[in-house]
């Protein structure tokens, strides 16, 4: 598959006001980078979303103790460990390195935060952890701005580097939105997904930031699989360095309509970029729903598809196996009429509400399954509801993969 991965790391201006540092603390082994902090100098407003499982790491029950909080000096992010069912030990690791930092920067334990990613149920190397921020710190005159070392520190499985960049406006201002994330596998988000970072220089307020977030994330991380699994560890972060000044005072402001457009194609690109990193994935299957009797529904029965494995696998074997599409929109549970299902793969027509076109023909459907971008169109004709969202094949290489790797 020509995936998008063979893109070129985009050109990213570094941001006024933010330093990245990045470092081998040999969480993943000596010669990887798996260590990054980001400093703001002058705070940045932030808005967050993260993971609702039950089981979540040390470093996501500490942000959920501490949800007002809307400013961050620090952002402290590691791979290679999810510091996730470490018990009191894992929990106490994250207040280290808070206090460490809020003590260096003269800031709030609640103005740092801290990400991780990585196997489950192992403790953080915290000796050098904690080495590697003191080399940092002591580094204050070389500080920099490396966005793709950044968004290598924080690759597990990933094969490649997820970052994108967007110039937008605000009124009469230009001004700048960088994305970075990570993710490859345990892809099926419930709130949020995987780690991901969105920076702004436009000046926003937490409240927009918040706002902005949970629209964009619903259309872009939140429509995401690749294996149905939830992380015990995704949270995606909205920074504002509010470097350019905005008069935007609410959500619904008109000088936000570009902004807006610009950020949920950010996140909607780098999400797919995430799918195509998928675990042994060879395509990107894009599924849309309409006609729904409301959202919930049309995106409960794309998901249910994006999340089959028969429909992946098959995928997979180029098999235009359609009526493994329609054995998941069945097991969706949505209240649906099957006599009047549409159903079409890319342009081309199987289903015609509830009856097999009469012009059908396979080789037309399995030609375009031997693409890298396969599309899924299923027409509910009940309603006037939509949802698109993406997943990948299931492939013998995902199996190899999570065999060898432990998560």
């Amino acid at each position: 598959m020509k995936k998008i991965s063979e893109k070129k790391f985009p050109k990213i201006p570094a941001l006024d006001g933010i330093s990245i540092l990045c470092g081998k603390a040999q969480i993943k082994s000596k010669s990887k980078l798996d260590l990054a902090l980001i400093i703001f100098d002058n705070y940045a407003n932030v808005a967050y979303v993260s993971t609702t499982s039950k089981t979540c790491a040390a470093n996501i029950q500490w942000l959920n103790k501490n949800k007002k909080n809307n400013r961050v000096k620090v952002l402290v992010a590691n791979s290679g460990n999810a510091n996730a069912y470490t018990g009191k030990e894992g929990y106490n690791n994250v207040l280290k390195i808070l206090n460490y930092l809020s003590s260096h920067f003269i800031c709030k334990k609640e103005e740092v935060i801290v990400s991780s990613t990585g196997v489950i149920g192992e403790q953080l190397p915290i000796k050098r952890i904690m080495k590697v921020l003191n080399d940092f710190l002591n580094r204050k005159n070389s500080y920099t701005t490396n966005w793709k070392n950044f968004a290598t520190s924080i690759l597990t499985t990933d094969t490649f580097a997820k970052a994108v960049y967007k110039k937008s406006k605000i009124g009469n201002n230009t001004v700048n939105i960088i994305g970075i994330a990570k993710g490859s596998g345990m892809i099926a988000p419930n709130m949020a997904t995987m780690l991901g970072y969105i920076f702004t220089d436009a000046a926003l307020s937490p409240t927009v930031l918040g706002q902005l977030l949970t629209d964009v994330n619903e259309k872009s991380f939140n429509s995401i699989t690749v294996d149905s699994d939830t992380s015990t560890n995704d949270m995606v972060c909205f920074f504002s360095t509010k470097k350019i000044p905005s008069k935007v005072k609410s959500f619904k402001d008109k000088s936000l309509t570009r902004f807006r457009k610009d950020l949920e194609n950010l996140s909607i690109e780098l999400a797919k970029k995430i799918i195509c990193d998928g675990e042994g994935a060879t395509k990107l299957i894009e599924i849309s729903v309409k006609g729904a009797k409301s959202y919930h529904d049309a995106k409960k029965v794309a998901m249910t598809i994006a999340n089959s494995p028969l429909v992946k696998t098959a995928i997979a074997g180029e098999d235009a196996n359609w009526g493994r599409i329609i054995m998941a929109v069945g097991k969706s549970n949505v209240m649906l009429d099957q006599n009047k299902l549409s159903l079409s793969f890319g342009k081309n027509s199987v289903i015609i509400k509830g009856e097999l076109n009469n012009k059908y023909n396979e080789r037309i459907i399995t030609t375009h399954l031997k693409g890298s971008e396969i599309k899924i169109n299923l027409d509910l004709n009940l309603g006037t509801y939509s949802s698109k969202v993406w997943t990948c094949d299931l492939t013998k290489r995902y199996i190899e993969i999570n065999a060898d790797y432990r998560s």
